[in-house]
């Protein structure tokens, strides 16, 4: 029987890895200032009332 052909675990690490996001978000749609209102308006009406504040920042 021949041995399968050991990986190093720095080449797997390297497959696994995702690009991360672009720095600007302002070049994304749904963070234009309109659509970030309107959706702010939707999660205060979804949890009002409440204890727990909105959050304001959207990130995706």
């Amino acid at each position: 029987m021949s041995d399968p052909k050991p990986t190093s675990t720095s080449d797997t690490d390297e497959k696994r890895r995702v690009d991360p996001a672009p720095s600007n978000d302002k070049t994304n749609p749904e963070n234009h200032q309109d659509e970030m209102s309107q959706r702010l308006d939707e999660a205060l009406e979804e949890t009002f009332p409440s204890s727990d504040p909105v959050s304001v920042k959207i990130t995706k």
